[in-house]
């Protein structure tokens, strides 16, 4: 199914509805944000990775507007270059990164395996309509930071009673938190730890991949 979450700056999900997410999505993970120095992208086919740098950079993210992503495969191997959110750019000039819920039965064949970015691809170039809903649900941010739903938002409460906004709320009945071996109480442990380093690193250094370029 996969599951998109969008914030505005001062909202987050809770801990909990992340494993939550990841737990029932877990074929890789992207967080696309906007801060003072533009618009940046990470993303990771281990959930475990995507995870962790939201954790060691919780304050940033708190800060900044940012669209967020978990991918339950359908169409396209579990890997980096199927991994929302995926860059765009329009005619318009316009550029940022869409992250897409559900199945685009149009473009299950295409450029691509996956059906996300044959959408996105055809979207891109006017050539498909994503607003309908009949392709699944969409969420974009572009390089100003601005979030806007194509289709399928659904506002709920996150952390410290903040509104952040989703594509379903599906993972939300889920409370084992063990099928991947996750635990609540083991967060920091095994999400944090196995992956603070690797992401700090490249946040601090500046090597975080795919920055779109600034708006001119």
């Amino acid at each position: 199914m996969c599951v998109i979450v969008t914030a505005d700056r001062g909202a987050m999900p809770t801990i909990s509805q992340l494993i939550q997410m990841s737990e029932t999505n877990p074929d890789g993970a992207g967080i696309a944000w906007h801060d003072k120095d533009g618009l940046h992208r990470y993303r990771n086919p281990d959930n475990r990775q995507t995870l962790a740098v939201i954790l060691a950079n919780w304050d940033k993210f708190a800060a900044s507007p940012f669209l967020l992503h978990f991918r339950l495969a359908t169409h396209g191997a579990v890997k980096t270059e199927n991994t929302h959110p995926f860059r765009y750019r329009l005619s318009n000039g316009e550029t940022g990164y869409i992250a897409h819920n559900g199945i685009a039965h149009r473009y299950t064949h295409g450029r691509y395996k996956s059906d996300s970015r044959n959408a996105i691809l055809a979207w891109q170039t006017g050539q498909a309509d994503l607003t309908d809903g009949t392709q699944g649900k969409f969420a974009k941010i572009d390089q100003d930071g601005r979030i806007e739903w194509l289709q399928g938002a659904e506002p709920i409460q996150g952390e410290n009673q903040t509104t952040i906004t989703v594509s379903n709320t599906i993972w939300d009945s889920y409370d084992g938190y063990d099928l991947a071996g996750y635990d609540i109480n083991d967060i920091w442990d095994e999400a944090y730890q196995t992956g603070y380093d690797d992401g700090q690193e490249e946040l601090l250094n500046g090597a975080v991949p795919d920055w779109t370029p600034h708006h001119r």
